[in-house]
């Protein structure tokens, strides 16, 4: 398979059967084979803030003046709630305590980094259902169409006859990643809940060269927001054809 790892990356790790919408959910959920496409903007940290539900989320410092917005297309050809896409709009961020200057840059990015989920579009009622309810995701139901033009892999993003947005990468040289985990955050109920996602060793195609990733925004009231924040240059994007992934539901929470 292109560019899994050859060991079983699920290996002894043991899930428990959760009764959920009259029959079982099995958690934490795996994802088999799946891709994912993801591009790093410049914004203005004061712009962002107007995004964020809680004074305690403190968006990384990449200059004094900016942070990062990250835009994910995900395409999940096999999990265990059955094949579904997704697109993600997220922050990476700190809990209370200010990151460094120049994080990403002078500075390194946290070990396990963590991600505010300020959207998270998917393409099934059951990832719907199943998001909201365990870790409080917000989550809508959308369009998500994938495809590949030359060397460019697109992802076209609708919600109804609305477009939101396509985002476009360019393929590039496959080159081994590590093994690596980022925490969703979420809101709920007044709380801020943290999950985890833990990616597994792979091959993707990696840079910083702004021409090989394209935003192309449409008129729905997403693509407004973002014409908005006014997003400054592309400052990375990675595209992996092929992983595997593990997601646990909610496992702790933090007051607003």
């Amino acid at each position: 398979m292109n560019g899994l790892p050859s060991s079983d990356f699920f290996s002894e790790i043991r899930q428990a059967k959760v009764p959920w919408a009259g029959g079982t959910i099995d958690l934490p959920v795996f994802y088999y084979d799946a891709s994912t496409l993801s591009i790093q903007f410049l914004i203005s940290t004061n712009r962002l803030r107007t995004l964020l539900p809680s004074p305690r989320i403190q968006p990384l410092r990449v200059t004094p003046w900016h942070s990062v917005l990250i835009i994910s297309a995900l395409e999940y050809r096999d999990c265990d709630i059955g094949p579904y896409n997704e697109v993600s709009l997220g922050v990476p961020m700190t809990l209370d305590t200010p990151s460094p200057l120049f994080t990403g840059t002078l500075n390194p990015v946290p070990a396990i980094p963590q991600i505010y989920i300020h959207h998270l579009p998917v393409t099934t009622d059951i990832a719907l259902k199943a998001g909201i309810e365990f870790a409080g995701y917000p989550k809508f139901l959308a369009k998500i169409v994938f495809e590949k033009d030359g060397s460019w892999i697109l992802c076209h993003l609708h919600e109804g006859e609305q477009h939101i947005f396509t985002l476009r990468g360019r393929e590039g040289e496959l080159q081994s990643a590590q093994r690596s985990r980022v925490q969703p955050i979420t809101v709920r109920g007044g709380y801020m809940l943290s999950s985890e996602l833990i990616v597994s060793e792979r091959l993707q195609c990696q840079n910083q060269v702004a021409r090989d990733a394209q935003l192309e925004l449409g008129d729905h009231p997403i693509a407004q927001e973002l014409k908005g924040l006014k997003l400054n240059r592309i400052i990375g994007y990675q595209y992996a054809p092929q992983h595997q992934a593990l997601l646990t539901p909610a496992n702790e929470s933090f007051k607003l």
